[in-house]
């Protein structure tokens, strides 16, 4: 998923725009559709692997962690490095993009919720977040319909739909990914490799096959690329039979498997990473922003390929750090915040 997240979104940026009605840039759309359904279903896939409800302490550390990740969608948004440049210069456009709700801010807000439903429910808690999915995908139509955004401030808007802000991953239906991915965590993650396979293959192709009914049934009532339950019961059969694959192709040990796997154990310095080299922020320009529409097709993935080495040594470099002086790296991440913040409350301008 992280590969075909960055060669997606360098292709989506970098690529001209005469070259999109190419065919094969067409076909890559298709793959890259999956990368943030993966996404969210992987992180609640994660939260759900441990045995719940967790310890005090071990519930304010996640806690913390999805604040952090919460915090960091919104820096990837800021318009200017001060709060009063942002609330009086900024445009309408701008605040929009800002309070939207981007994939991390919808990974943090849910598995949240999946961390109260584990306290509250305790060991029912697998049950109370599949009824929570059900209760997302049955309401998703019914929110989009209504516009319920549009009576509300913006920043709590965003996560209802796309009707008021331009919301990439608003709650309705997309929480069903992560809810879903934590009771398949709990569910197959700590079964016999056996029983989760047979299980995952059941489960992937059932869905599919309800999630196609449902895509056709409903066709006139919900857009498929929006609110539809279909859309989200086909994604999820696929990405359960694309963890089973996967998988299989991590037991067999094939070549390179554990160096791409450094991809995924440090997903979010990846994402914000190879982010700002595309569209930088309020630290700097995109190192990439000249190349912005100018590509062809070809050069478009000449360029992915060039990039995947270089977020391969950050990853590793970072998770070297982490392994050997853990507590270091979270005094630099807690220091990184800090000045951030402060930065972002003392600028006057």
């Amino acid at each position: 998923m992280a590969l075909v997240m960055v060669q997606g979104h360098v292709c989506g940026t970098l690529v001209s725009a005469a070259t999109r009605g190419h065919p094969l840039y067409q076909l890559q759309l298709l793959f890259h559709g999956s990368t943030a359904p993966g996404f969210l279903f992987a992180s609640g896939f994660v939260a759900g692997l441990p045995r719940a409800p967790l310890s005090l302490s071990a519930s304010l550390r996640r806690a913390r962690r999805l604040l952090f990740i919460l915090g960091v969608g919104y820096v990837l948004h800021l318009p200017y490095l001060s709060v009063w440049k942002t609330a009086l210069q900024a445009t309408s456009a701008q605040k929009a993009a800002l309070f939207a709700c981007d994939a991390l801010q919808l990974i943090a807000v849910s598995q949240l919720l999946v961390l109260a439903l584990q306290w509250i429910v305790g060991r029912r808690w697998i049950a109370a977040a599949g009824l929570a999915a059900v209760a997302v995908l049955t309401a998703a139509p019914v929110v989009w319909a209504a516009g319920v955004s549009r009576h509300l401030p913006p920043f709590v808007g965003a996560y209802l739909d796309s009707t008021s802000v331009p919301s990439t991953f608003p709650l309705f239906p997309y929480a069903a990914f992560v809810l879903a991915g934590a009771v398949a965590g709990a569910a197959l993650g700590r079964q016999d490799p056996a029983v989760r396979s047979r299980r995952a293959i059941v489960w992937g192709a059932g869905l599919l096959a309800v999630g196609a009914l449902l895509a056709v049934a409903l066709g006139h009532v919900a857009p498929f690329w929006g609110p539809s339950p279909g859309y989200v019961l086909l994604r999820l059969g696929g990405l359960l039979l694309l963890l089973r694959a996967v998988e299989e192709v991590s037991r067999r040990e094939w070549p390179g498997v554990q160096t791409l796997g450094l991809l995924g154990h440090e997903t979010l310095l990846v994402y914000v990473f190879h982010l700002y080299l595309l569209f930088g922020g309020v630290l700097g320009d995109a190192p990439l922003g000249r190349l912005v529409g100018r590509l062809g097709f070809g050069q478009g993935l000449a360029v992915a390929a060039l990039l995947v080495p270089v977020l391969l040594a950050a990853a590793w470099a970072w998770h070297r750090v982490k392994m050997r002086y853990s507590r270091g790296a979270s005094l630099t991440l807690v220091f990184l915040a800090t000045w951030l913040v402060y930065e972002f409350l003392a600028r006057p301008w």
